[in-house]
């Protein structure tokens, strides 16, 4: 039966989040089952494996075990080297340099760095757009400018309210330089090693490296290791990209290699992903419907391949393989249907399982029996006035979600045929779904969203309606090939 409803305790979910950013060894579900179980809170072994297995904090192992990013990239080194403006400025901007190694939820402005265990202070950073972007560039350009727009320095610019287009010049956040360069003559092409020191904190330690004062244009071991270094990580994301394909994001491809590597790659003589990407001719950021990824240089990035054909699905029996209902979309819906002031719950019912869903009769019966129970307890709460600012904003998504919906029932591809279908606008129906989720799981987790968010959203919704009207006929048109080619003349 399809998993609609994944309602975890709420009192194990903290539990399990809290777990996943704290703690750093080795564990299986079953040793968290028996934890719980000290504690009198229940939960099964599949449920506590489902959650693991989906959590992209967590690194799967053999025989069933797990560590989390925390465990894993706890303590291992990784480096850079500040640009000439940074050197200028005795500071630098973290942006993406900590990537894969800290974790991503925390931004990278609010990362604290320690030298000879004392914090070093914020200091402002001013340079152009261009600059600024190339600091955020690991997360894609579609990410980069509402990173660099949550900076704190830039909380009067209003960037949401100019479609999130950078001024030429701008300021950042950096962190400062200059107890290193109190103690040490610190140059233009020296090199700053870090590592995680608290993952879920985000304490990172840093330790300078010097080049070679006598002669600067001399190759010395370290380079040389460093050059062998590039050389692996190439040939290790050129692997991956063979074996799992695409990634969720950038990061995420990263966290896969560098885990799975740390052994050659986590080394003092390491260099930066910046500097591999700028000597590589193999590996190139690619767009992938409307986010980038790590890819083949100069190749699409495509939506199907060996890593995933054999649990790619469409049509009206499951759809996508992205395609799930959580709670909070059960909920929205509910309450789209209070705000609309409509009493008929088999209304919500059906467009939450239009008649295209393949399920049996005891099947729907049983779902839609657990919906009316949530409805209940949800018309208990809710508050028409309360809800008033994001009613609208839930509306206009749960439209495009169900538009998602019934596009995906429409791709009624089996395995082969779905490579007939444009690659480029699938990624894309498969990420509108993923960002219109998001949206939804932030409204429901915000009783009240601020009128800058609410903005934002509405721009993201705005952009993701258009992206959906331009993939729609592309796909119905190879949809429509599809279906006739299956008709044999004889």
């Amino acid at each position: 039966m399809p998993n609609y409803l994944n309602s975890m305790d709420a009192t194990i979910y903290n539990f399990l989040d809290t777990l996943v950013r704290d703690y750093n060894e080795i564990f299986s579900a079953h040793d968290i089952q028996k934890f719980l179980n000290s504690f009198h809170l229940k939960a099964s072994l599949q449920e506590l494996s489902e959650f693991f297995d989906n959590d992209e904090r967590v690194f799967p192992l053999e025989r069933k075990l797990y560590i989390t990013r925390s465990g894993a990239f706890s303590g291992q080194l990784f480096s850079f080297a500040p640009t000439r403006q940074e050197i200028m400025q005795k500071c630098f901007v973290p942006g993406d340099r900590c990537i894969p190694f800290a974790d991503p939820e925390i931004l990278s402005v609010s990362l604290r760095f320690f030298y000879k265990n004392k914090l070093l202070p914020k200091k402002v950073f001013e340079c152009d757009r261009n600059s600024a972007y190339e600091f955020f560039t690991l997360y894609g350009d579609e990410y980069s400018s509402q990173y660099i727009a949550s900076d704190p320095q830039n909380s009067n610019l209003h960037f949401a309210e100019k479609d999130f287009e950078l001024p030429a010049h701008l300021k950042l956040t950096g962190t400062s330089l200059e107890p290193i360069f109190e103690d040490m003559d610190f140059q233009y092409g020296d090199r700053l090693l870090l590592r995680v020191l608290n993952w879920g904190e985000g304490v990172v330690e840093i330790v300078p490296q010097s080049r070679n004062r006598m002669n600067p244009f001399k190759i010395d071991s370290a380079d040389i290791e460093r050059e062998r270094w590039y050389g692996l990580l190439e040939t290790y994301l050129l692997e991956s990209f063979e074996r799992i394909g695409p990634c969720s994001s950038i990061e995420e491809q990263l966290a896969d290699v560098f885990y799975e590597h740390r052994k050659d790659l986590c080394v003092p003589s390491c260099g930066s992903i910046h500097e591999f990407l700028n000597r590589t001719k193999k590996v190139g950021i690619e767009l992938f419907g409307v986010e980038s990824r790590l890819w083949f240089a100069g190749e699409s990035v495509p939506a199907i391949g060996d890593w995933n054909g054999n649990s790619f699905g469409l049509g009206g029996n499951g759809t996508l393989p992205f395609f799930s209902m959580p709670i909070y979309v059960i909920d929205s819906f509910l309450k789209d249907l209070l705000h609309e002031k409509k009493n008929d719950i088999s209304e919500a019912i059906q467009r939450m399982l239009p008649d295209r869903t393949l399920l049996s009769n005891s099947e729907r019966e049983f779902l839609a029996l657990q919906i009316r129970h949530r409805n209940a307890i949800i018309r208990k709460k809710y508050n028409w006035f309360a809800d008033f600012t994001n009613a609208a904003l839930r509306h206009r998504a749960l439209d495009l979600y169900c538009k998602v919906d019934s596009l995906v029932s429409e791709l009624d591809c089996d395995k082969k045929e779905i490579a007939q279908l444009p690659q480029q606008e699938l990624v894309t129906l498969s990420q509108l779904f993923t960002h219109v989720s998001r949206i939804l799981e932030v409204i429901e987790s915000n009783n009240d969203c601020d009128e800058d968010e609410s903005y934002t959203m509405s721009l993201s919704l705005e952009g993701m309606e258009l992206n959906f009207d331009e993939i729609r006929v592309p796909l119905l048109s190879a949809m429509d090939k599809i279906r006739r080619d299956r008709f044999i003349v004889v």
